[in-house]
């Protein structure tokens, strides 16, 4: 993998052929959030959404740590017209993200919290560590989500969840994210990486023309009602027709690499 630290270092943008990661490295302080490293990471993301050689892109936080969001030692550093302008661009990140093409995935170890666990909110998967620790604790510091963990984060888990999460701030188990949807699977620290990279090889194993289109679909047909996201399913459906059909009468490499998800995650 080629490794290219943003200019403060504080971000490290890695490429291995169709594969982007971005990991955030400020581990000292479990990989918070300044506003410099925020700047990096929306420019990171913007890149991957215009590189159409990209088919999946993995988030994660050097030092075994995810994120823990906001850089509160900043905030006395900072004035009013600050705050709306760093929400905004926390936004934009994770629409951007929420709206990319390539699959997105996130690692998460050790702490996830505040901004850190919106950022996994926008992936299409989450990988996790049993040891990992989750939470919303923005009202310790007086001050209110800005990117997703009040009314995403209640689609995801429910809104007495997400009450209970936001309005008391106390951290929760790997075990409790898996247990209401936040997390797709759970394994020790010492194989995230093996995970991660299994759950890669099973994407890319796929026609990546049909993967992004039912990608969109999920993205954009969930808020939809039933009658209609069948009609917009049923739209480009036949550009695709027979692709697999045929891989599968041929028996060709194609087809055999599909059979990596026969078992997969069934344990």
């Amino acid at each position: 993998m080629s490794d290219h630290p943003s200019p403060s270092g504080k971000l490290i943008v890695g490429r291995e052929g169709p594969v982007t990661t971005i990991t955030l490295n400020r581990p000292e302080c479990h990989n918070a959030l300044d506003r410099e490293v925020s700047a990096e990471l929306n420019a990171a993301v913007r890149q991957v959404a215009v590189d159409r050689e990209c088919r999946v892109l993995i988030l994660r936080g050097a030092g075994g740590t995810f994120c823990a969001g906001d850089d509160v030692k900043e905030f006395n550093d900072w004035q009013p017209g600050d705050f709306i302008w760093q929400v905004r661009m926390y936004q934009e990140t994770v629409n951007l993200i929420d709206n990319l093409i390539p699959v997105t995935i996130s690692a998460v170890d050790g702490i996830c919290t505040g901004g850190g666990l919106e950022l996994t909110l926008a992936s299409d998967f989450v990988i996790a560590t049993t040891r990992s620790r989750w939470g919303m604790p923005e009202i310790n510091w007086d001050i209110t989500p800005g990117w997703g963990g009040t009314a995403k984060l209640a689609k995801f888990a429910g809104r007495r969840k997400a009450k209970e999460w936001n309005l008391i701030g106390a951290l929760f188990s790997a075990e409790t994210a898996e247990r209401h949807d936040l997390v797709n699977r759970l394994c020790e620290a010492e194989v995230l990486d093996l995970e991660v990279d299994a759950l890669v090889e099973v994407l890319l194993a796929k026609n990546q023309a049909t993967l992004q289109v039912t990608k969109y679909f999920l993205d954009k047909g969930a808020d939809l009602d039933v009658a209609s996201s069948m009609i917009f399913e049923g739209a480009p459906s036949r550009g695709f027709e027979g692709v697999g059909i045929a891989d599968f009468v041929n028996k060709n490499t194609r087809d055999q690499r599909r059979k990596l998800v026969a078992n997969f995650w069934q344990d």
